[in-house]
């Protein structure tokens, strides 16, 4: 009888664990969403303090930094930090070690990155019209990205939720 609640226990403890992987995976989906749209809205302000206030980039930063929350403060935290570091870095070479250290930190897809690494090219490195542009340009990017992931989670999120347990009632079915 003891073996018997044991493979119970066994079996429900698989089931419970693939779902919570089919949740997490879920969740995943939208906090790839989140992240996204708290990007596009750091650079929209972005454009708007070097564009409208004619803010230095570095100013510009630590003010929006200081309007964002979650995991995007961090990145803005981050770059002001590597800006004002003891290495002297340029703002291009602040922005890759921002994205360097955010890779863990931040839900993102490669082509994510790839715009954000672009747009650390033309950062402080080309005059403000340029740069203004560049930020533009990230703008759509994403904004092309978050649509794509909001439309992906809708489609996909439940579909996560669901395979997670049937995955784990399938292992359970086919192991006991």
């Amino acid at each position: 009888a003891g073996g018997g609640k044991l493979k119970l226990a066994g079996a429900l403890l698989i089931i419970l664990a693939s779902t919570a992987a089919g949740w997490l995976w879920g969740l995943m989906l939208r906090k790839r969403r989140k992240n996204l749209a708290d990007l596009r809205r750091l650079l929209q302000w972005l454009e708007t303090e070097i564009g409208y206030n004619l803010l230095p980039l570095r100013e510009a930063f630590f003010r929006i930094s200081q309007r964002l929350q979650g995991e995007v403060s961090l990145f803005a935290t981050a770059f002001i930090r590597f800006l004002d570091g003891p290495e002297g870095l340029t703002a291009g070479e602040a922005w890759q070690k921002t994205i360097e250290s955010c890779r863990e930190k931040l839900v993102l897809a490669a082509p994510d990155w790839m715009i954000l690494e672009d747009l650390g090219c033309n950062l402080g490195t080309t005059d403000r019209e340029h740069q203004l542009k560049a930020i533009r340009e990230g703008i759509e990017r994403i904004e092309i990205q978050e649509t794509a992931a909001e439309e992906r989670a809708a489609k996909n999120e439940k579909l996560y939720r669901y395979l997670g347990m049937a995955a784990g009632t399938l292992t359970v079915l086919l192991f006991y």
